[in-house]
């Protein structure tokens, strides 16, 4: 069953460059449509508008192709040329200006994992890019660290995370409204504070179809100093997929 209610678009080069993406996404629960050229995805772009989200192609194409891609088809969706994904760009290339005059924000550069692949994917796909979102935009992560209610501890691990909470990967979640107390470590310094537990998943409970068995925290009290700790990181992790 499809996770996400949008749609990908996908226009490749005839040596099938995004093939391995397109499978990729789907298997990460992103359905995805085909075009041939830009006349197709055009025409895709109004009989579809509400359901396409975001436009892949290889930075292989030429740039008249990319900025009739850009007119033609972005325009017509709902976050317009932020939906556009660009793989494989090189970082000063004419094609890296062009997007980048054109309001274009996501490029993917290899390597890059599943989760990466999908936060792009969504982020690209997202039509707020206000204050808001920026303070519940998840990164994916993997850092391995304790987490303490009353004398019980518990070892998690990090598996998503934004300025206002995390998600902790166990197998054996606190209950939803346990209060805990945390210490994320990052490069920069640990983030320390207290959370409460706003859902779980297990193996007697389903949850979320996106995450492992564990559950997610909302940040309440922290430590000062943590939220721009936060911040910098979360925006130093993005840096790496923004033109």
């Amino acid at each position: 069953m499809s996770e996400y209610e949008r749609f990908a678009l996908i226009i490749d080069s005839e040596s099938s460059e995004l093939g391995g993406v397109a499978v990729r996404l789907l298997q990460l629960g992103i359905d995805v449509l085909y075009a041939a050229d830009v006349d197709e995805a055009a025409l895709l772009a109004v009989q579809e508008s509400e359901r396409l989200g975001a436009v892949l192609v290889p930075a292989s194409f030429e740039i008249q192709f990319v900025k009739a891609l850009i007119s033609r088809v972005c325009s017509k969706l709902a976050s317009g040329p932020r939906s556009l994904i660009v793989s494989g760009l090189e970082e000063d290339s004419d094609l890296t200006q062009l997007l980048r005059d054109n309001g274009v924000e996501w490029a993917l550069r290899e390597p890059y994992e599943e989760r990466e692949l999908r936060f792009v994917t969504t982020a690209a796909m997202a039509t707020d890019h206000g204050g808001e979102r920026r303070k519940h935009i998840r990164i994916p992560v993997d850092i391995e660290t304790t987490v303490f209610m009353g004398r019980h501890r518990k070892k998690v691990s990090v598996y998503d995370l934004s300025v206002s909470g995390a998600y902790f990967d166990t197998a054996h979640p606190f209950l939803e409204g346990s209060r805990i107390s945390l210490e994320i470590p990052l490069p920069e310094g640990a983030v320390l504070g207290n959370g409460i537990v706003v859902n779980s998943k297990s193996a007697e409970k389903p949850g979320r179809p996106d995450v492992p068995d564990g559950m997610g925290v909302i940040f309440t009290n922290l430590a000062p100093g943590c939220t721009d700790l936060l911040s910098d990181y979360i925006d130093g992790w993005i840096k790496r997929f923004r033109l």
